[in-house]
């Protein structure tokens, strides 16, 4: 029934059957009315289900629907939205407020759920819904509002279909091609209904170990033959097999009284492995097992605790781990703070503590570390040891070290340096943040911007292998030509070493505090000797986690360190409290 046959047969009857045209009408509203709530409620299940979660319409989603139904039923008594006499049919005065505010209403939030699922989302699909809520929308408007004699709600409305359905399929294919198996869209899809049916299960994750070392060390090719021979082995014992992703598959068991069997065959296909290993490379295995009892809610979070626990446990050659409850609990736990820090990034909540850093020749605090420190509404402080890392590893941390340099000179520009006995301040320098060639121009331009000097500025780099020293040199050298100062922090822990460390063009040495801490456990006569062997060569030193007044004497003393840093004079605190703590010392009898 579309409007194009309502509109031949009003034109034909006009002035008879009125009511068989009012009846039909009607009935037209109300498929299209059904049409854009299904629309929207398909847009929303598909929504969650790449989400890897299960979408449970509640008595709210009817409401609209409800709403405008009972309007188009109300119709026939009152006349509201259409009506139909000797002149044919014609719109009531309600009709721009209630006909096409519901369609659009329905096409919106459907098309809003698709745009919150993006990331999970096939790029093709979204696109199509996107294309095709604009269709429609467009076609409504234009019929309704500007040409009612140009019918092209039936036909948008079709395209729109064609063109969504048409993407389904292709998106929805849940076939891995070098494997065989189903790929991760399949298992997240089939583990959601076995959650939300309650079924006993278990899922056995096998990971190649060392995945990427292979790639490195193998042709793509001959790892996917690889990868092919495991899938082929596993759907050979009929075994229920996804391969997910870098060498990670999983099997899923649902009859409790196959579990010991899905074991068996498991280890079968492994230990078969061996007779295809002709490149005579050591592939071994990780497989960790996950049981309906742990906690885990949906299937999303289930490769989210699976992943967290291979990157946090180590691994010590056991076949089988299995994930605990506690291991839910602790990956939850993960995953908020991971949602706090990432959070912190766009609502300001990054703040920039200051450590002082004393100096023995003047006796005075005469610079600081810039350290950051996020603050969260619900998990208050959360220290660097805990974002870092996170940081590094997705690329964020040159967001946030942007935001620490540029808090140190909004610090520097506000404050009257001099006054407060401050030479400069240092700010760290991440080895991710040290690979980028841009980094040099980017911190001259946040100086420029605050018009902040940046002989002001010491920046602390924690050498890595992946550092060479051509970068670092060429960094340095353009920092330094605009009067920024280096050094080398944790040094004696990581990578630095002395005839590294004196072939760039560091003025200061920052000693780990485990260097000095573990002198006063052992009284390793070699850790005086750097100190002299450094001091020789020209280097100013810092000596980090000075706590008592005997660490300080024998740095000052014996071991002739210019500078010292740790509780002994203060914690990391504030900006207010650094700026007060620095006036109150200033005041202290020499």
């Amino acid at each position: 029934m579309s409007d194009f046959s309502l509109a031949l047969l009003d034109h034909y009857a006009r002035g008879r059957y009125n009511s068989t045209v009012v009846f039909l009408d009607t009935m037209f509203y109300i498929a299209v009315g059904f049409y854009f709530f299904f629309a929207r409620i398909f847009c929303s299940s598909l929504a969650y289900e790449k989400m890897g979660k299960y979408f449970r319409p509640g008595i709210i989603t009817y409401i609209p629907m409800l709403v405008y139904l009972s309007l188009v039923v109300l119709n026939l008594f009152t006349g509201i939205i259409f009506k139909v006499n000797q002149y044919g049919y014609q719109r009531s005065g309600y009709y721009d407020y209630i006909v096409f505010p519901y369609f659009a209403f329905e096409i919106i939030l459907g098309t809003y759920k698709v745009y919150w699922s993006r990331k999970m989302m096939p790029r093709r699909l979204s696109y199509s819904i996107y294309a095709s809520s604009f269709l429609t929308l467009f076609a409504l408007f234009y019929q309704i509002y500007i040409d009612s004699r140009t019918l092209l709600i039936s036909g948008g409305i079709a395209f729109a279909l064609m063109v969504v359905y048409v993407a389904y399929i292709e998106s929805d294919n849940d076939n891995e091609i070098k494997t065989g198996s189903y790929n991760a869209h399949g298992f997240k899809r089939y583990m959601t209904e076995q959650i939300q049916r309650g079924c006993h299960y278990r899922v056995y994750f096998i990971q190649v170990e060392g995945y990427n070392a292979l790639l490195s060390m193998l042709s793509r090719e001959k790892i996917d033959n690889i990868l092919g021979l495991i899938g082929r082995q596993l759907e050979k014992r009929n075994m229920n097999s996804f391969y997910l992703h870098s060498g990670l598959f999983a099997v899923v068991e649902t009859d409790e009284r196959k579990f010991d069997e899905c074991i068996q065959n498991i280890n079968t296909v492994i230990d078969g492995l061996g007779n295809y290993n002709r490149e005579q490379i050591d592939i071994s295995f990780r497989i960790l097992t996950v049981s309906d009892d742990c906690g885990i809610e949906y299937s999303g979070e289930m490769l989210t605790v699976v992943n967290d626990v291979m990157d946090a446990r180590d691994y010590d050659r056991k076949m089988f781990e299995n994930i605990s409850t506690d291991d839910v609990k602790a990956s939850k736990k993960r995953q908020k703070l991971r949602r706090a820090i990432y959070r912190s990034l766009k609502t300001g909540g990054v703040k920039v503590y200051y450590q002082p850093i004393y100096d023995n020749h003047s006796e005075q605090i005469r610079s600081a570390e810039a350290l950051a420190r996020i603050y969260d509404k619900e998990m208050g402080i959360i220290y660097p040891d805990s974002f870092i890392p996170l940081f590094e590893q997705d690329g964020k941390i040159l967001k946030l070290g942007k935001i620490v340099f540029e808090n140190v000179c909004r610090f520097i520009r506000d404050n009257d340096m001099e006054a407060l006995g401050l030479d400069y301040i240092e700010v760290n320098l991440s080895p991710v943040q040290c690979m980028q060639p841009s980094l040099p121009e980017e911190l001259i331009e946040i100086a420029d911007r605050y018009r902040v000097d940046l002989s002001y500025i010491n920046f602390e780099i924690t050498e890595t292998a992946n550092l060479t020293t051509e970068r670092l040199l060429k960094l340095m050298t353009m920092l330094i030509e605009k009067g920024a100062s280096f050094s080398v922090d944790d040094f004696g822990t990581g990578y630095s070493n002395i005839i590294r460390v004196s072939n760039l063009p560091f003025r200061i040495i920052k000693m780990d505090k485990s260097i000095l801490w573990d002198y006063f456990k052992n009284k390793d006569e070699m850790v005086p000797r750097i100190y002299e062997i450094m001091r020789k060569r020209g280097f100013a030193m810092v000596t980090e986690g000075v706590e008592t007044d005997e660490m300080h004497n024998w740095l000052k003393t014996e071991a002739k360190c210019q500078y010292e840093q740790g509780y002994l004079y203060s914690k990391p605190i504030d900006e207010k409290d650094f700026v007060e703590y620095l006036k109150q010392y200033r005041k202290k009898p020499a």
